[in-house]
Parts: C-alpha cells; sequence; structure tokens
C-alpha cells in the first residue's frame, strides 16, 4: 500500500468502544512525563465525563494516536489537554488530522471559543529539547499562537516539580488577549480540571507581573 493512501479513522473513545481503551493508555503512558500523567482510573473518569472528549486516530484497527479535549459549559475557553501520535507513526500527517477533526466537532457541537493548549517548553534546556521544539512548531503551522512573556505553571498535585510550560491559544480572530481574560481561563483550569483553589498562589505568580493585555506571537 502506497504511504499516501493511509486509511485515517477517528473516533470518539467511549463505552461502546470501550476495549480500544488499553491501545490509548499504551501510547499516552509513555508520552508525558509522569509528572504530567493522570491515573488510569481519572482518565476512566474523564471518559465518562460530559466535560471531556478523548478522540483516537485509527490506522484499520491500530490505535495510532489520541487527543483529550475538556469542554465545560462553565467555561469561556476549551482545553486541549493531552495529544500524541504514536512513536513510530509520526510526520505522517496523522496529528494534524487528529487536531482539526477534534476542534470542528468540538466547536460544531459546543459553540466557538478559544481552545487554549498546554505544551512543555522548549525555552528549557532538556534531553527532549528536539521533541519539545518540534512540538512548538507543529501546533504553530496549526495556527496556535503562544502567550507573549507569560510562563505556565502546570497545576499538579505530585511532589515532582513542574516542569516549565508554555500556554498556547487557537482561535481564528485573536491577536491579544487582556489580563483579566487569561486570569479567568487560568482560575478555570485549576479548579475545573485540576481541583485546586481558584485563589491558588501559582496563578497570582503567574500574572502579577503579566501586562494588562498579552499579545499572541
Amino acid at each position: 500500500r502506497r504511504r499516501g493512501c493511509l486509511q485515517l479513522q477517528i473516533e470518539t473513545l467511549c463505552q461502546k468502544n470501550i476495549d480500544s481503551f488499553d491501545d490509548f493508555y499504551a501510547i499516552y503512558s509513555i508520552s508525558f512525563p509522569s509528572s504530567e500523567q493522570k491515573s488510569k482510573k481519572e482518565l476512566l473518569i474523564m471518559l465518562n465525563s460530559p466535560d471531556y472528549t478523548i478522540f483516537t486516530s485509527k490506522i484499520e484497527t491500530q490505535t495510532v494516536g489520541f487527543c483529550i479535549i475538556f469542554h465545560s459549559e462553565q467555561t469561556s475557553f476549551y482545553l486541549l489537554e493531552y495529544m500524541a501520535i504514536d512513536g513510530t507513526k509520526r510526520s505522517l500527517g496523522i496529528g494534524s488530522k487528529l487536531f482539526f477533526h477534534a476542534i470542528t466537532q468540538i466547536f460544531s457541537e459546543h459553540g466557538i471559543k478559544p481552545m487554549l493548549i498546554e505544551i512543555d517548553s522548549p525555552e528549557e534546556k532538556s534531553d527532549e529539547q528536539n521533541l519539545r521544539e518540534k512540538r512548538e512548531q507543529f501546533y504553530k503551522k496549526l495556527g496556535c499562537r503562544k502567550i507573549e512573556s507569560f510562563d505556565y505553571i502546570l497545576p499538579i498535585k505530585s511532589d515532582q516539580i513542574a516542569p516549565p510550560m508554555e500556554l498556547l491559544v487557537y482561535h481564528n480572530d485573536m491577536q491579544n488577549i487582556l489580563k483579566s481574560q487569561l486570569q479567568e481561563w487560568l482560575e478555570g483550569i485549576y479548579m475545573l480540571v485540576y481541583g485546586c483553589a481558584k485563589d491558588d498562589e501559582r496563578i497570582n505568580k503567574m500574572i502579577s507581573h503579566a501586562p494588562q493585555i498579552l499579545n499572541l506571537i
């Protein structure tokens, strides 16, 4: 079969195809630092939550990628919480197809809002420097933009130190955001996604020195 004839299917993981969960989890468990991962039990809760959708990409019967999107009616944003492609299947265009399929479906079902994306910062020197730079470039090619002069602190509860992160924004019409809007987004992520307090000190740390208007670059 020619490489150009990739028979890619994208489906929503749910109770009907729960037998695909282990295949999804196999990719999930090796794609992110342990400090950024949620437990299998937490992922199963997300699978059954009305605020989450897990999309999987398949080539024939093999799961080759996934993304998890948080889409609560209580927030003015969506969050692409996780996205990964099987290491042997990268550079085939699977990631961009999955991204746009998921966004199109979420926008049509729940309305258009800014899509936020958490990524490891390539600014910080690490063993995965190359991978992090590629990931940032991948999202930028899709039209996502970085919040200028802003360092995102991942609200993890474990004892591990949170890795340096960036928060990207996907929205066709936004060139900048107000500091007050960013604060609202951060409070929503911290409370509804990670179960932290609205007045978590890390939120103040992130925005205390931020300008009133932040550009998307």
